[in-house]
């Protein structure tokens, strides 16, 4: 049963090894989308004026040099114009997915930590196709714990896309998976988000960017899914 690692990065030199390092023994490629999305290149100029819509902090340079993952890679080109917005990038990663396998969707300030192979078996023989495990973000004022969160693992199905929020994936006719489908919940892993990790000139643009966007109305989920198969294995 093949199983992806769906990568977005953009200059995340300093936590992407972690996130490739914690799951790529257990992934059949690694399919990488480089580049900012549009409107968050426009924040990310005003503090870095030299900065091209691709990574050149060395983070494309890094994954090319991790041993044992050459054959696993596979780049997305960067549209001419750009990454439109999150949906796009994300759904480019997930159209090179084939219908009926695996994928695990991953930041490349993120990590998985846990008993990865009992983690995906858990999941892919549930009879589910979504899979969930707890979330922490550490790092003093910013540390926290979230028992369920968002579905990081699913299987292929015809039409998947993203649409209108960037965490919400949806199936062919526009159902949200995770509200719709049963969700297998597991933790024989946990997610790490490793932002604190990201240097300042990363993370001044990004709350930079957060904040245009709340003025949009756009807003980071706030809550754990609803619907959980947790049967046990």
């Amino acid at each position: 049963m093949k199983t992806h690692l769906l990568l977005n990065i953009y200059n995340d030199y300093a936590t992407l090894p972690l996130a490739v390092n914690s799951v790529k023994d257990y992934v059949d490629s690694i399919i990488v989308a480089d580049g900012a999305y549009n409107k968050y290149f426009e924040v990310f100029k005003q503090h870095q004026p030299d900065a091209k819509p691709y990574s050149t902090d060395g983070s494309v340079e890094i994954l090319k040099s991790i041993p044992d993952i050459q054959t696993k890679l596979k780049f997305i080109p960067i549209p001419e114009t750009g990454w439109e917005n999150q949906c796009v990038k994300r759904t480019a990663l997930l159209d090179a997915v084939p219908e009926g396998e695996w994928f695990i969707v991953l930041d490349s300030d993120e990590t998985i930590y846990g008993d990865i192979p009992a983690m995906l078996r858990h999941i892919q023989a549930s009879g589910c196709i979504a899979g969930v495990t707890p979330m922490y973000t550490p790092g003093l004022d910013a540390g926290q714990f979230w028992p369920l969160w968002h579905p990081r693992i699913f299987l292929k199905l015809k039409g998947m896309n993203y649409s209108r929020k960037h965490w919400n994936l949806r199936d062919d006719v526009g159902r949200i998976i995770e509200s719709h489908y049963p969700v297998q919940w597991t933790d024989f892993g946990v997610l790490v988000h490793l932002k604190v990790f990201r240097g300042g000139k990363r993370l001044a643009p990004h709350f930079g960017y957060m904040q245009m966007m709340a003025v949009d109305g756009w807003m980071e989920p706030m809550k754990s899914p609803q619907f959980f198969n947790m049967k046990d294995e």
